[in-house]
């Protein structure tokens, strides 16, 4: 998906750059002048959000820009790749690198000896499949789903992609709104959450647990214990994660 990717400081400095063809570090000196005019434009704009994408696109290439407190999050792509994929990789790739390695950006020295690991961090972002599943992960999901649903106390289960829309499942449409929000606002984990994430939706709590690019959503019936949910959607968490 992402051909080349840079860390360039708020002050226009770039700081790392890398490119995904080639599997190498690239000279930064390198870096065309028309994204760091478009890197300033955009800094200078008082209109430019904070953890927000913008693209532009440049002949058979999209550039995308990612601000952050101390840094911007170049990447060039192809024009044909999925726009929305890529601003989903570019969110979350920003935000796991700023709370990783933000304090460390804005003081940074200029020595990249200071950034241990931020190569294999990068990886797991970039090798997280946002492509539709499988037929076959597809037809082990479904039977996940059903053998989750046997158990009377469960209501509903439902697998989402990264757009937060469902791909298997039978959660009712009046909820699944809330969950395209919920999940829209996250961000994409290259691992499994530790934790499932409670939402209220009418009268029921959603248990929501990220497995690498899908979201497991488990509710119980009204009746019973939240807790019926957990146990299930780890169940399945676990299960997927294991297939991907």
């Amino acid at each position: 998906m992402i051909r080349y990717l840079y860390i360039i400081k708020s002050d226009g400095d770039p700081l790392y750059g890398r490119s995904f063809e080639e599997e190498s570090i690239v000279d930064l000196k390198s870096l065309p002048l028309y994204v760091r005019n478009s890197v300033a434009l955009f800094h200078s704009r008082s209109s430019t959000s904070s953890e927000r994408v913008y693209t532009l696109e440049h002949e058979e290439s999209v550039w995308a820009y990612a601000f952050f407190h101390s840094f911007v999050l170049v990447s060039l792509s192809d024009k044909s790749e999925n726009t929305i994929d890529l601003k989903n990789v570019m969110l979350s790739m920003g935000r796991s690198i700023s709370q990783r390695f933000g304090e460390m950006i804005t003081s940074w020295s200029g020595s990249m000896s200071e950034f241990v690991d931020i190569d294999d961090l990068i990886d797991q972002y970039i090798s997280v499949n946002l492509g539709p599943p499988s037929k076959k992960l597809l037809k082990k999901i479904e039977k996940q789903i059903d053998k989750a649903l046997m158990k009377p106390e469960i209501a509903f289960v439902g697998v989402f992609n990264p757009n937060g829309k469902m791909i298997q499942g039978n959660i009712p449409d009046t909820h699944l709104f809330r969950i395209e929000v919920e999940i829209s606002q996250g961000i994409i984990n290259p691992v499994m959450d530790i934790a499932p994430t409670n939402v209220n939706s009418g009268d029921y709590q959603l248990q929501m647990l990220r497995v690498n690019s899908l979201t497991v959503v488990v509710a119980s019936q009204a009746p019973e214990s939240t807790l019926r949910a957990v146990a299930v959607v780890g169940e399945i968490a676990h299960s997927l994660n294991k297939l991907m």
